[in-house]
């Protein structure tokens, strides 16, 4: 959810209108943690308007955070008169890009309503704002949530499974993996392909194929990079996704990953939420048992 162009009948503080020659409302947003079943986001409310401050501080007024991701049809409000707030999100629940909206809305009628940093052209204006008026709002930036690499194999893929022919049809190719300037390439055989794509929508399926697929293309990438360092790569898109990736985590994708102490058997299992061990705990569910 969005504000664009939208004309309001009375003031409201924003960057899309002058109705207040000074002053300013913003909100941040930052992913403070995200666990296995949900995620924390803390929202920072910012406002320099002393008049609007005192509306939140006499009850009058209350600061509100729409949610919204479209991907999975969520949608929920949060009230509150606090300048800090934190809000739990199950994991179930989002997908991709939440979008924000930042707003200060009246929580009763005001009559007569003024402001020191008004525009003149307000000033011989009696303004009564009803119940539920937005006072001020902010067109925050989405949140993305990654969950992990098994889901970006899927929608907004950084993985590609491309068919490779055979020559010799009683024969059978070595998987082989190439790092292009968008995506982490997987070569297959024609008969291995069609077995993927028979099978990559089942979701008792996905351990194993980010086991036998998207493991060992990722520990091809690592192997590339430690190798060869990154600077030929840094530019790609699926670079990037993974950069942007751990940054929402907290830690730095080329320091922390690539050039980092762990093993790269254990990054690739960590990336993937222990596909193996899944894998393995999957296979009644494959069997029908």
């Amino acid at each position: 959810m969005e504000i664009r162009n939208r004309l309001f009948p009375y003031p409201v503080l924003c960057e899309d209108t002058d109705d207040y020659v000074e002053g300013e409302f913003y909100v941040d947003a930052k992913l403070v943690e995200q666990g296995e079943n949900d995620i924390l986001v803390q929202f920072d409310m910012h406002l320099n308007n002393i008049g609007l401050q005192n509306l939140i501080n006499t009850g009058k007024a209350e600061y509100v955070i729409h949610i919204e991701c479209s991907n999975t049809a969520f949608r929920t409000v949060i009230r509150t008169f606090s300048n800090t707030e934190q809000y739990r999100i199950m994991n179930s629940r989002v997908n991709g890009d939440i979008n924000l909206l930042g707003m200060i809305v009246s929580k009763v009628k005001i009559g007569h309503y003024t402001n020191s940093t008004l525009n003149v052209d307000y000033e011989d204006i009696t303004l009564n704002l009803d119940k539920a008026s937005i006072l001020a709002y902010d067109n925050m930036n989405p949140i993305h949530i990654a969950k992990n690499y098994e889901e970006l194999a899927e929608k907004d893929s950084i993985f590609s499974v491309v068919k490779q022919m055979r020559i010799d049809q009683n024969e059978h190719n070595a998987i082989k993996f190439k790092l292009d300037s968008d995506k982490i390439k997987i070569l297959v055989d024609d008969d291995l392909y069609n077995s993927y794509i028979t099978y990559k929508g089942n979701s008792a399926m996905q351990p194993m194929m980010s086991s036998l697929l998207v493991m060992p293309a990722l520990t091809f990438m690592m192997e590339v990079l430690r190798a060869e360092g990154v600077d030929d790569y840094t530019a790609d898109y699926w670079f990037i996704k993974m950069e942007k990736y751990y940054a929402l985590h907290g830690k730095s994708f080329i320091d922390d990953v690539i050039y980092g102490d762990d093993m790269i058997s254990e990054v690739i299992q960590e990336m993937l939420q222990l596909p193996i061990g899944k894998t393995l705990l999957s296979i009644p569910e494959i069997l029908g048992e």
